[in-house]
């Protein structure tokens, strides 16, 4: 996307996410994963020296030294400028005054944040990168304290200010004392850490949605976008939990586009990946199930009850239950056009939602 269409995204994290995405393209950082940038920045003296400084001379010559070496393991292409952009973009981040000098740790830090690799990976090599205690490769004795773990998001907080997205931040100290919530000691062990990093804290939270945004870049799913009429939709789905079989694409999501029926503040469900039958016709029973008689929610009940174990009779039954519930009968005698309307609206509900129910793969929800 060009800079003009990030800026009209409305969601503050979805923009920041994207804008990250960019970056993270463009510098090929995408094509490095964390354990190639501990080989490089984190191995023997530079560990033990890794909250002092290198020269930006040392820095560029790393820099160098991390894509040659992920040249040799990539079949793609490396931009040959690729370790001056990130250069470049590290001093804005950590040497804004110009010294020369940019500290180790969170030079590996962004690094490692902006790589190709999984959130979980990044987040397991930013615990033991920051923790004390800690004598290099993944040691189990490591410790993340408040004023480590202050450090790490202090220096995680320059990244989205590289794009102009500062305003996204949360206070640290908050962000702090969720961590620590019971914890007894001063330290805490990977496990805690992992375990309130991955409830995806608003501080952070750019960092797991820049993942998702590129790991679905090539997602198709077999559906229309309900907004813009776009098919199949591709990257990131969003399905409303109020409109019966209302489909979103991101551009229309993220730009704040909706129709008559649908509005913003409606729920929606964010699917990453392609939705099995299975899937599709649970989030449509689940739907509908508030509109169901009192026998009809019963029934559903006792079929969830049994496993989803279900035989074809059975849901052709359900379906048929459904499908009455929904048959309307054009009532006789003069109608007032306020009627005719509302009788017409209510006529193309019911034809769409048959056509939905006959796309339903039976077999399928075994």
């Amino acid at each position: 996307m060009a800079i003009n269409t990030l800026n009209n995204i409305e969601n503050s994290m979805y923009r920041t996410a994207f804008k990250l995405q960019s970056v993270q393209t463009l510098c090929q950082l995408d094509l490095i994963d964390s354990s190639l940038i501990e080989q490089v920045f984190l191995h023997g003296s530079f560990w033990e020296a890794r909250e002092s400084s290198l020269s930006v001379h040392q820095l560029l010559q790393a820099l160098q030294e991390l894509f040659q070496r992920t040249k040799e393991g990539k079949s793609g292409e490396v931009n040959p400028r690729a370790s001056e952009l990130i250069l470049s973009l590290l001093q804005m981040m950590y040497d804004s005054t110009g010294t020369g000098f940019l500290k180790i740790l969170p030079v590996a830090a962004a690094l490692i944040v902006l790589s190709g690799d999984s959130p979980l990976t990044k987040y397991r090599a930013l615990f033991q990168l920051y923790a004390e205690n800690n004598k290099g490769n993944y040691d189990s004795g490591a410790r993340m304290t408040r004023k480590t773990l202050r450090n790490l998001l202090k220096d995680l907080q320059q990244i989205p200010t590289i794009v102009g997205e500062s305003r996204t931040l949360c206070p640290v100290e908050s962000a702090v004392r969720s961590c620590f919530k019971g914890a007894l000691s001063q330290g805490i062990k990977e496990e805690k850490f992992l375990s309130w990093i991955q409830s995806e804290p608003l501080i952070l939270l750019w960092l797991p949605t820049c993942h998702r945004l590129s790991a679905t870049e090539m997602v198709t799913h077999p559906v229309r976008c309900s907004v813009c009429r776009t098919f199949p939709i591709v990257g990131l789905r969003y399905r409303c939990l109020k409109c019966l079989n209302f489909d979103i694409c991101q551009v229309c999501f993220l730009s704040g586009l909706h129709s008559k029926s649908h509005q913003k503040s409606h729920p929606v469900i964010e699917h990453c990946v392609q939705m099995s039958a299975t899937e599709n016709t649970k989030l449509l029973l689940r739907m509908l199930r508030p509109a169901l008689a009192p026998a009809e929610r019963k029934e559903i009940i006792n079929i969830k009850e049994r496993n989803d174990q279900l035989e074809e009779e059975e849901i052709q039954e359900l379906l048929s239950k459904l499908m009455d519930a929904f048959n309307l009968e054009k009532p006789s005698g003069p109608q007032s056009s306020v009627n005719k309307d509302l009788y017409g609206g209510a006529e193309r509900v019911c034809k769409a939602f048959s056509a939905l129910v006959d796309k339903i793969t039976l077999p399928n929800l075994k």
